[in-house]
């Protein structure tokens, strides 16, 4: 039996430690990240983790893995991300 690394690309994992670490397996890259927010894509849609004094612990393409430290506390799915523009964010 043959698999597709198509398939196998839509696949992702996330699993969360005592909300204070995250690992997401199937990330192909990050769009932004921030102390409040990280943001990464996936096949098909972006995983928004947000939380207070999150940090980046490990990014690897090639293992397409991230793993994240922080306080979590919300996880959500979006299927388009708009970047927010500089002066937006000065003024929220």
């Amino acid at each position: 039996m043959e698999i597709s690394s198509k398939n196998l690309l839509k696949n992702h994992t996330v699993s969360i430690s005592g909300r204070d670490k995250i690992e997401v397996c199937g990330v192909g890259e990050v769009v932004s990240s921030t102390e409040k927010e990280i943001i990464a894509k996936l096949q098909d849609s972006y995983i928004v983790i947000s939380g207070s004094g999150l940090s980046i612990l490990k990014l690897s393409p090639e293992e397409m893995i991230l793993v994240a430290a922080g306080n979590i506390s919300g996880l959500k799915y979006e299927n388009k991300v708009t970047k927010k523009s500089l002066l937006k964010k000065v003024f929220k």
